[in-house]
């Protein structure tokens, strides 16, 4: 795969094919990688052979295939190798034979597998029993996709990997999140394109792969690396790349080449956009909290609206109505001479005057929202009164406290809001699961609820008010996927 890159990177070509054939089963088990570029002579071959360890790309920082070893790798995979090639401007074919094992190689004109064009084909054959098992289309599309992604986004060449009659383009990730504007950076070793995306904290494995010479990356997660094995690289919240083509790989192929001028640069620079990917990390993460909770307020909103409407369908004991006429089921809105607050309903007694708008308690089933209108305020006593048909009905509205105690939440009549405590250790146990936090705050609501409509209410009776509201209001939650 290197070698065909490399040949349609030194002549120039952009967007030309490179094709992977795969054929795990049958007689004529192999892979091969097929090209269609200038191909090689038979002179070119034999030389080839003859001089496995010298390259003609040694010194051109745009190809990856110069150490010229690449050609021995087949015998991790199988016992023979055949280099089929057609030449610019020759109408023959001829092919190299090399076996694992045989110090000597056959060159001899092919007839059988001749080419109607200029390139080359490797043909791997003889393969071992765990390499059919592990180049499965899938695996091999995965691994070309996070290796050559760089290179196939510049446009430099497109990968086809075949399997049978199945045929897919690899195609370079794309990641997901918001892009950081992090401009090119210029150095005296060349230039460093940042494409890093930001996204929300959500369970999924994120990564941003390092890119070298000729669009190859080198490494797949900068995490990888001991010097950036740290937040943010491994908040699973960054991906995409960062090119640097002035890096060079160890000789594995599979880690970066610290040397003392490129890598301290790599080093340097990469460092100080960090600060910049935190901030975005720390915005994301307001910006998501935000929306989740302009969502799990609206969600819980509609719960409540079903379970107020149930409970009161079912005359539900819970409720305290409020009447301004003398009647049976109800208690008056008045005041008492002497001031301060109503026992029942927490009315605040004033002796010089009647309750203002803003002086009265909600209702009831009034756990947020200001009292619409003034309750007339009857002869003064408590006594029974006929139920008020008019009080107003708000859903309930959540909010952090800020000034959060020791306990998990409290209910300000005044304002006719829940305020959470975000501190508590309960709450942090579910924040980071929408559902989980869903259940909880719809709790925290029913129990402010049931507390302020049961003041007096012994604690047998109030413990099964609280329980039939639970029922109730998780009835009505939406199922978790």
């Amino acid at each position: 795969m290197s070698n065909a890159a490399d040949e349609y990177i030194q002549s120039g070509r952009n967007g030309e094919r490179i094709r992977l054939v795969l054929r795990r089963k049958g007689t004529h088990r192999m892979i091969a990688v097929d090209d269609c570029g200038s191909g090689m002579s038979p002179d070119r071959l034999r030389e080839v052979a003859r001089n496995l360890f010298e390259s003609n790309k040694a010194g051109d920082d745009r190809v990856l295939g110069e150490k010229a070893i690449g050609i021995l790798a087949f015998q991790q995979l199988g016992g023979g190798c055949d280099i089929v090639s057609r030449a610019v401007g020759s109408p023959e074919t001829w092919v190299l034979r090399l076996s694992r094992g045989k110090p000597t190689a056959d060159l001899e004109r092919e007839r059988r597998r001749t080419r109607d064009t200029p390139g080359t084909t490797v043909y791997l054959s003889d393969l071992d029993p765990d390499v059919l098992r592990l180049f499965t289309q899938r695996k091999v599309v995965d691994y070309l996709r996070a290796r050559r992604g760089a290179a196939l986004a510049r446009g430099d060449y497109a990968i086809e990997v075949v399997e049978g009659r199945t045929c897919e383009l690899v195609t370079p990730e794309k990641p997901d999140g918001v892009r950081l504007d992090i401009g090119t950076r210029t150095t005296l070793w060349g230039k460093f394109d940042f494409a890093l995306f930001v996204a929300p904290a959500d369970g999924k494995r994120r990564r941003v792969a390092v890119v070298g010479r000729a669009g190859t990356t080198i490494v797949d997660d900068i995490a990888e690396l001991d010097e950036f094995a740290a937040p943010p690289w491994t908040s699973d919240q960054v991906s995409g790349q960062i090119v640097f083509e002035a890096l060079q790989q160890s000789a594995g192929r599979r880690a970066i080449l610290r040397d003392r001028e490129v890598f301290p640069v790599f080093f340097e620079t990469v460092r100080a956009v960090e600060p910049a990917v935190q901030k975005a990390i720390e915005r994301v993460a307001k910006e998501v909290d935000a929306q989740t909770a302009d969502r799990i307020a609206e969600t819980l909103r509609k719960v409540f609206g079903k379970v107020l409407k149930e409970l009161a369908d079912l005359d539900n004991p819970m409720r305290t109505p409020i009447g301004s006429e003398a009647g049976e089921g109800a208690l008056f809105h008045g005041l008492e001479p002497g001031g301060e607050l109503d026992g029942v309903l927490g009315t605040r007694r004033d002796p010089h005057g009647p309750v203002t708008n803003d002086d009265r308690v909600p209702g009831i089933d009034e756990l947020v929202g200001a009292p619409r209108d003034p309750v007339a305020t009857p002869a003064s006593g408590s006594g029974p009164a006929a139920p008020e048909h008019r009080r107003p009905s708000s859903l309930p509205s959540v909010v952090p406290d800020p000034e959060p105690g020791d306990a998990r939440s409290r209910f300000d009549p005044d304002i006719g809001i829940v305020f959470y405590n975000d501190h508590h250790g309960d709450y942090l146990l579910v924040k980071d699961d929408e559902g989980a936090l869903l259940d909880y705050l719809a709790t925290l609501i029913a129990k402010e609820y049931v507390v302020y409509n049961n003041p007096r209410v012994p604690i047998d009776e109030f413990s099964e008010e609280m329980v039939r509201m639970l029922v109730r209001v998780r009835r009505h939650l939406p199922r978790r996927k």
